[in-house]
């Protein structure tokens, strides 16, 4: 990684740990041990699991932390040709951990057969760890990888193309094994996207305002390393009287810390402002996460 921060990426791996252990506990002690799924790849396994236990009345058992780990192995070779290095090294820190969780398989539930209360809980867990990785730039692996690099070439967010997906193993395991897992599975689906909207900055894209005394030399360093144009608008300072500019650029969440950082190099004591962003019109490049 260029321009290696050792305490950014000390507070990223930290998170990255923090936020996959959440995640995978939910899963462990409170949806799989009720037959309830969680989406991507851990639910394609869950659901695979199932039925190969249900078809050969349970003498063969597949390990879902072992299972998931290999279908993850060609998703992160598929990222790291297509995504960017640093999100896939921490997308693969973070399938190692969750796999490895995973391989431990509780034989009930925490809350026993309570199906309902399993799955808000568990769905609460995942919201909050995946919003922990999101926050952190990275994700737990999976179809996140897939759902990602078609949400940059297309322009479409990733919810949609997770909304299919998770729909389409919500409906196989609610046709095999009941109604009732798949409504339970659903309402944890829910409660996890209503928490990772509050743990999360829930938004694609935001916009930058930077006041700064500096403003031809951070515009032109801001025009050749990344892919947004840059507005520049004359300003005066208020309280000294001095010329300053402000400088406006609409950009994806992923690339704040990039920007911030090109400005504060130039000028450290620019003023940046950074706000959502519920649409854009117009032309607008997205770019690989980094």
């Amino acid at each position: 990684m260029k321009n290696f921060n050792f305490k950014k990426e000390a507070k990223t791996l930290y998170q990255v740990i923090l936020g996959t252990a959440i995640s995978v506990l939910g899963i462990v002690f409170f949806l799989d041990p009720v037959g309830l799924y969680t989406g991507g790849v851990t639910g394609l396994s869950q659901l695979i699991i199932n039925v190969v236990s249900m078809v050969t009345g349970g003498s063969t058992l597949i390990n879902l932390g072992l299972l998931v780990f290999v279908f993850q192995i060609p998703l992160l070779i598929f990222g790291w040709k297509k995504l960017s290095k640093r999100f896939i090294i921490y997308t693969l820190i973070s399938s190692v951990i969750g796999s490895a969780i995973m391989v431990y398989k509780a034989p009930v539930s925490i809350l026993g057969n309570d199906l309902i209360t399993s799955g808000i809980i568990g769905g609460i867990l995942g919201g909050i760890g995946n919003g922990i990785l999101a926050n952190a730039g990275t994700s737990g692996g999976g179809t996140s990888i897939i759902f990602q690099y078609l949400s940059i070439k297309t322009g479409k967010s990733m919810g949609s193309y997770q909304i299919i997906f998770h729909g389409a193993i919500i409906l196989l395991a609610g046709i095999i094994f009941g109604l009732d897992i798949a409504i339970y599975t659903i309402v944890s689906q829910i409660m996890s996207s209503i928490v990772l909207d509050k743990v999360f900055t829930g938004y694609n894209f935001i916009k930058i305002e930077a006041i700064t005394e500096h403003g031809p030399e951070i515009a032109d360093v801001l025009k050749s390393r990344l892919p947004h144009g840059v507005t520049m608008i004359d300003a005066v300072g208020a309280y000294y009287g001095r010329e300053k500019k402000i400088l406006y650029a609409v950009i994806s969440v992923h690339e704040m810390q990039q920007y911030l950082k090109l400005i504060n190099d130039i000028d450290p004591n620019a003023f940046v402002v950074f706000a959502p962003v519920q649409n854009v019109k117009g032309k607008f490049t997205k770019k690989i996460i980094n």
